[in-house]
């Protein structure tokens, strides 16, 4: 046997009346997300190449050639491809109607509720684990709950204020959306989030589910409103930070395995850490009063909320739109004084 590389390029079969051969399909994958008031005319169909092993000519009858191996493609777009997604779909957010992201938002948040809730009926109650191995325990409760709920709002979706932060502010340095239009989606979301929150802590409150999320809820809210503004700044930074890495790698795949993976990493990285997450906050510190904390929520606003709620929107706005930006947008385009690729 020898390895041999070939260029295998799908073509329709010609159809039965004679015609002509249509023109064929464009690979998955070939061209950049474009949301729906973005579409662009897809680009020409390029050959895939191959790598196949096929017999020699005197051991293969009639010239035939035998595969013997998978075929190998990417299902991953390119860091600029995924740039290019990521300001489409910011841009599309942007020009949603005001109800239909704080709707879109109330769900979001109620994902966030769901997970959360998955969260701390799991990793704070292996006392355990926690004993023997802390890493361990801080790791299945970073693992177990929240990768879900950002899965669910991804391909279900739904709008989340500190994703949102990275796509809506992309798009508009690419000059896609308007800072009224950024606006507009961050206040929505954000409020949209606040319900949504608040709705799944008053039913958790009354499923008589309590005692099970006690024990994590309280700690939750005594630790996030014990450390000084810096401190939580800072962690919130970090936070949104995995959590806009965990949306920009979902933008490059299309399959749903690819996307769990994609929010698995950072999502349980920032909990298992013990980082800053606005959204997040909104379910876990109200959950923790109700269920007796010594936290008022006069407390949990000035020393959490606040300073976590700007260090996401650096996160989101610095960390990830301005460094992409830069690395393959109008940004880097200025200083080098290219031209945008037609």
């Amino acid at each position: 046997m020898r390895t041999v590389r070939i260029v295998a390029q799908a073509v329709p079969d010609r159809p039965s009346g004679g015609g002509s051969r249509s023109a064929p399909p464009t690979p998955l994958g070939s061209e950049p997300y474009q949301a729906p008031s973005y579409t662009t005319p897809a680009p020409a169909a390029q050959p895939v190449p191959v790598v196949v092993n096929v017999a020699a000519p005197n051991s293969a009858p009639n010239g035939s050639v035998a595969v013997s191996n998978e075929v190998a493609t990417s299902s991953v777009l390119t860091p600029p491809q995924i740039y290019e997604k990521a300001a489409a779909a910011g841009a599309y957010k942007t020009q949603l109607p005001w109800w239909k992201i704080v709707l879109l938002g109330a769900v979001a948040g109620c994902y966030v509720g769901l997970g959360g809730a998955l969260l701390l009926t799991v990793g704070p109650n292996c006392p355990g684990i926690a004993a023997q191995n802390p890493g361990l325990a801080k790791y299945i409760t970073g693992a177990i709950g929240f990768p879900f709920a950002l899965l669910q709002i991804i391909v279900c979706g739904s709008e989340l204020f500190t994703g949102n932060t990275a796509l809506c502010w992309t798009a508009l340095l690419e000059g896609k959306a308007t800072l009224r239009g950024v606006l507009k989606n961050w206040v929505c979301a954000y409020a949209g989030n606040m319900l949504g929150c608040a709705l799944m802590v008053a039913i958790f409150a009354n499923t008589g589910l309590l005692p099970q999320l006690a024990r994590g809820a309280e700690s939750l809210a005594i630790y996030k409103t014990s450390a000084t503004f810096t401190q939580v700044f800072l962690k919130a930074i970090c936070a949104n930070w995995f959590v806009c890495l965990a949306v920009w790698q979902c933008l490059g795949t299309n399959s749903l395995g690819g996307k769990f993976i994609a929010c698995l990493g950072p999502v349980s990285a920032f909990v298992c850490i013990g980082l800053e997450h606005c959204i997040a906050n909104l379910f876990f510190v109200p959950l923790g009063i109700v269920c007796g904390a010594n936290v008022t929520m006069q407390q949990f606003i000035t020393l959490n909320l606040i300073p976590t709620t700007l260090g996401n929107i650096v996160a989101g706005t610095l960390c990830m739109a301005t460094v992409y930006s830069l690395l393959y947008g109008s940004l880097g385009r200025k200083i080098t004084g290219e031209a945008k690729a037609a």
